[in-house]
């Protein structure tokens, strides 16, 4: 009952972070909301969750010169965007990765909510059940349309911010907090956490179950169709693409937007976990851009990076 008080008292007290509600439908924008100060850290040592055999094209990794010079061309965004930013990309064909600022910590938005679902079902596995229908409905919802109300309550089941440093130690999180107040919006986290929440989710040696695993991937892979933006940039037409994307203006950042997409792309040309953090954007349709051409530069050239140094 506790829990459940101080959780009331925060909905009442906070405009909880971006997200479309269900009624209003995928197309629609967010409130603004207040989220709270972020952290910044540098580096990136993205070491792989899991072994995983994958497709046999593609995936040839990056010479340290073509590294520095997709660098580069990344920290060139800073100046064209104006916005605060982080990426990480693993290659599950081959295990290379390329990241910017992987440990630069980020608020979360709604891109929070594929954490609290994959730390609810942690949490079931514990208490040795299964999600109950109502939960599997209000996760559908969550996850599919980003709704904000359903989010709440399954916060507060999968154990509010004490439930939730409990996940983050079972998925080996090093610089991901929740709230300190259960704002889950406000979760600050880093690129580099982003892609073990994908490992946890897309490859073997995961905390949950196979089947809890293949639960949340149908819901990434089916979210409502105006919010398949970001990661999908890295993606054909056929391609598999499971996503959760965050978004949300910060009145305490002056009204610029936070746009987050965290998610998994594969086809016969490649096979993606992909963490985009992004802060201070001018609008939802800039910071998209931003992240989406993040996104492209950076699989074009894992994918080709004999072009990365011919431009």
């Amino acid at each position: 009952m506790a829990i459940v008080a101080v959780l009331l008292a925060v909905v009442m007290a906070f405009a909880l972070p971006g997200a479309t509600s269900a009624a209003a439908g995928p197309a629609s924008v967010p409130e603004p909301a207040l989220l709270r100060a972020l952290l910044s850290e540098e580096a990136f040592p993205l070491v792989p969750f899991a072994p995983r055999t994958g497709p046999a094209t593609g995936g040839e990794g990056l010479t340290t010169a073509q590294r520095e010079e997709l660098t580069t061309r990344i920290e060139a965004f800073s100046e064209e965007h104006r916005a605060d930013f982080a990426i990480a990309v693993q290659d599950l064909r081959t295990g290379a990765t390329f990241s910017y600022h992987a440990h630069q910590r980020f608020p979360m938005a709604s891109a929070a909510k594929l954490t609290i679902l994959t730390m609810l079902l942690l949490r079931a596995e514990e208490e040795g059940r299964e999600l109950t229908a109502a939960e599997r409905a209000q996760a559908a919802v969550m996850i599919r349309h980003s709704d904000n109300d359903v989010t709440n309550g399954l916060y507060a089941r999968m154990g509010f911010t004490e439930g939730f440093r409990e996940g983050a130690e079972t998925l080996g999180f090093t610089g991901t907090d929740p709230h300190p107040r259960g704002v889950w919006g406000a979760t600050t986290t880093t690129a580099s956490d982003q892609v073990r929440l994908l490992r946890a989710l897309y490859c073997d040696g995961s905390p949950l179950s196979e089947e809890d695993r293949a639960y949340v991937r149908g819901l990434m892979e089916s979210v409502a169709p105006g919010q398949v933006w970001g990661v999908s940039a890295s993606a054909d037409p056929a391609d598999t693409v499971g996503l959760k994307n965050g978004w949300v203006p910060r009145e305490r950042n002056g009204g610029l937007w936070t746009v987050n997409s965290v998610g998994y792309v594969a086809g016969v040309e490649r096979e993606y976990l992909i963490a985009v953090l992004s802060d201070g954007n001018p609008g939802y349709v800039a910071g998209v851009t931003l992240v989406e051409d993040l996104v492209s530069t950076v699989t074009e050239a894992m994918e080709d990076p004999s072009d990365v140094l011919a431009h």
